[in-house]
């Protein structure tokens, strides 16, 4: 055999080196593409559903909350395990699916089960799959520093630009954000005004949610052209909201301006982040897709980080 096979090579010697050579490409192509990983991916596969229902205690979230998805989500195909956490405000159930389900699929069954469970859970609340990533994919950590921003600026960058970038990453699962101040706007209500006016707290609570809108009023023609009708009620100030009207009394408007004080805060926060001496610091960390190849995904994180530090972030602003 051996013998057969070097008279072969030695009388058709040009095909021996085409075939040596299109393997050997082909091994430089395998090498170049096999994924790098200091610890290698190992965990089952998983599909998590999280749900918030904010200021509800662990009871409340298990009866009104966990159950109701737990049914829906039993018997999932090619699930081996189903468990599921209640903690204050927040119901997490996992799915461990085989090896070899196909992590695709296995995301669309849960999601349309989901769905269908969702007429069994209180008003407002609306379940989400968590990204597709675990708990060794955190393949890309960092800061924003800034020379001339506060809190808020810095934690809204990174919230709404450097976010939305970096997900735009072939193979990012998600990118989390830490430390900050994520700004809002709060109208905190006088209870005696609010009696004073014959207004509730459910009043100025819907005033406000149906002031912020725009509307669509159809065209109206004019002559040969049509003129597009828009009633414009987005709210783009903190003097919007002040004005909004609640009610008329003897002919004059009561505003939410005459009943509550609005003013600049943030979103609760349940930490903080510090780096060295600094006692305030906002960073994030980049999630990477179950599967990728962390050398593929870090080059693309690296490119887009480049280009939000030379054309996007505001000057005085990096990561």
């Amino acid at each position: 055999m051996l013998d057969k096979l070097i008279e072969t090579c030695v009388h058709r010697r040009i095909a021996a080196i085409l075939a040596i050579a299109i393997v050997s490409a082909f091994g430089v192509r395998a090498y170049l593409n096999t994924p790098i990983e200091a610890f290698p991916d190992v965990t089952n596969a998983q599909v998590t559903v999280i749900t918030q229902n904010p200021g509800y205690a662990p009871e409340e979230i298990e009866r009104s909350i966990t159950v109701p998805l737990e049914r829906a989500l039993n018997g999932t195909p090619r699930t081996i395990q189903l468990r599921s956490e209640s903690l204050f405000g927040l119901s997490l159930i996992t799915l461990t699916f085989d090896d070899d389900a196909d992590p695709f699929t296995s995301r669309m069954q849960v999601a349309q089960r989901m769905a269908a469970a969702i007429g069994d859970l209180p008003q407002g609340v609306v379940p989400e799959l968590a990204p597709e990533a675990t708990l060794l994919g955190e393949v890309y950590q960092f800061r924003m520093v800034r020379d001339r921003h506060d809190l808020y600026q810095q934690r809204g960058e990174l919230q709404w630009t450097v976010t939305r970038v970096l997900k735009a990453v072939p193979g990012v699962a998600d990118v989390v954000c830490f430390g900050g101040y994520l700004k809002e706007v709060h109208v905190r209500a006088y209870p005696d005004r609010l009696r004073a006016h014959g207004l509730s707290l459910t009043e100025l609570s819907e005033a406000l949610a149906k002031t912020n809108v725009n509307v669509g009023g159809g065209f109206l023609r004019h002559g040969d052209q049509e003129l597009t009708v828009r009633g414009i009620g987005y709210i783009t100030s903190v003097e919007d909201i002040r004005r909004t009207v609640l009610k008329a009394r003897d002919s004059t408007p009561v505003t939410v301006g005459d009943v509550a004080e609005i003013v600049q805060s943030n979103t609760p926060r349940r930490g903080a982040v510090g780096y060295n001496e600094q006692k305030e610091a906002v960073e994030g960390f980049v999630l990477m897709r179950r599967g990728e190849n962390p050398s593929r995904v870090l080059e693309g994180v690296h490119a887009k980080v480049a280009e939000l530090n030379e054309k996007i972030l505001p000057k005085g602003m990096r990561i």
